[in-house]
């Protein structure tokens, strides 16, 4: 415990001096207070998977950045060497679409578990020590949004402090040792730095994006490909002034039309056949809670006939009415509060004077988060992890909300942010 709390207060006190040396700054209470709010989430998170539910991934997260911090204490050559393609290379016989497949499925795991490993030399592997240091390096994911969104939208930075820092379904499953904080914070970083290059057309900015991308690809690659028309229709709605609406309408009708064709290509032009492989791999795996969901073939009409279920389980369920334990319950009431948001966004939405840049972003957000969602509806038939995968893109649909909606009149400003 006093390891923990040591921890705790250090790096604390580490983000509040790092958001003070920014623009937009936190003030020391903002700061301390999101902080506070995601390390004690992240340490809730571990107490209750191993106490009610026998462990996860987080756990294993754990326990493999423990035997990591052995293998650096006894053999520290090879805990670097994992990182190159070597062994992956060697397993697969030369085949590069096989190694490429093998290394970034271990360049995920070791990201991870080297990065907690390391820690573990001063932690004393200590799961609740790692989970405040893991939340006070996935912590600039919700702080990197936060900077590009309100910098934007400065009329709405107290609504956007509070949804994007507390808003306690997103920042609970954003905050578990696995994959998914380290993923957000590649998706915000690759944002914020795109806004740059679109709009300052400097190279650095797009060799930042890059990077951010690349990270991205590691964690969920698949999450790339949904994100390049966003980007392309962002692109070029600001840089040639041109509607979002219809630009980004257009870049999603041609994506969709080229995906569902590329079910006649072969081999790994197959977009459709990709996406039909990953379902059948979830399709094969154990959960003590599964949701209805037809098998995908590579063609056009077997996805029509599946996205009504895909949208169904990714926008809807679960019921409230079938929700089985305290997070499936926490799963339901989050998708009452997402529509009853949705629907006095609706009623009370208030665009007035959105142009330029600001819209195009919100159009952004929408476009991505909205393909992001069927996609996990498509081929995860499991709430349990479907609550988890929508989590960074149902962040940025309640942002939409809040800056789509009253009260108020919608004030736009841009400063260029500085740091990264």
């Amino acid at each position: 415990m006093a390891i923990t709390i040591l921890f705790f207060l250090l790096f604390g006190v580490l983000t509040v001096y790092l958001t003070r040396r920014t623009v937009p700054a936190l003030s020391i209470w903002e700061a301390a207070l999101a902080f506070g709010w995601k390390a004690l989430l992240a340490c809730f998170y571990g107490y209750l998977f191993i106490h009610y539910y026998g462990g996860d991934d987080t756990w294993d997260v754990h326990i493999g950045s423990i035997n990591e911090c052995a293998l650096l204490k006894t053999d520290p050559v090879q805990f670097f060497l994992d990182f190159l393609p070597i062994k992956a290379w060697r397993i697969s016989g030369g085949d590069i679409s096989q190694a490429l497949a093998y290394y970034l499925d271990k360049l995920e795991w070791h990201l991870q578990v080297k990065t907690l490993g390391i820690f573990n030399l001063v932690s004393g592997g200590n799961y609740y020590a790692n989970a405040i240091y893991y939340s006070f390096l996935t912590f600039w994911g919700h702080f990197l949004l936060f900077k590009l969104t309100v910098q934007l939208f400065p009329a709405r930075r107290l609504w956007l402090f509070l949804l994007i820092f507390f808003f306690p379904p997103v920042v609970f499953w954003l905050t578990g040792i696995r994959a998914d904080g380290f993923l957000f914070l590649c998706v915000s970083f690759f944002l914020i730095h795109a806004y740059r290059w679109i709009h300052d057309h400097r190279r650095r900015s797009l060799w930042w994006a890059l990077l951010g991308l690349a990270g991205v690809f590691i964690f969920r690659n698949v999450l790339v490909l949904i994100m390049l028309p966003a980007v392309v229709a962002w692109f070029i709605a600001v840089r040639y002034d041109r509607k979002p609406g219809v630009v980004f309408g257009a870049a999603f009708g041609i994506a969709t039309f080229l995906f569902l064709v590329s079910g006649f290509l072969p081999g790994p032009f197959n977009l459709a056949a990709l996406v039909a492989d990953r379902q059948a791999e979830f399709m094969t795996l154990h959960g003590n809670t599964r949701f209805g969901l037809t098998p995908l073939s590579p063609d056009a009409g077997s996805f029509l006939k599946v996205l009504p279920e895909a949208f169904l389980n990714a926008f809807v369920r679960p019921f409230l009415w079938e929700a089985r334990g305290p997070l499936q319950i926490m799963a339901a009431v989050e998708v009452l509060f997402f529509w009853t948001l949705l629907i006095m966004t609706l009623l009370r939405r208030n665009t007035a004077g959105l142009r330029g840049s600001a819209q195009a972003w919100i159009w952004f957000m929408v476009f991505f988060s909205i393909a992001n969602y069927l996609f996990i509806g498509l081929v995860v038939p499991f709430p349990g992890a479907i609550v988890r995968y929508k989590a960074i893109p149902e962040l940025l649909l309640l942002v939409t909300m809040v800056l789509a909606g009253r009260p108020g009149p919608i004030k736009q400003g841009w400063r260029r942010p500085g740091g990264h």
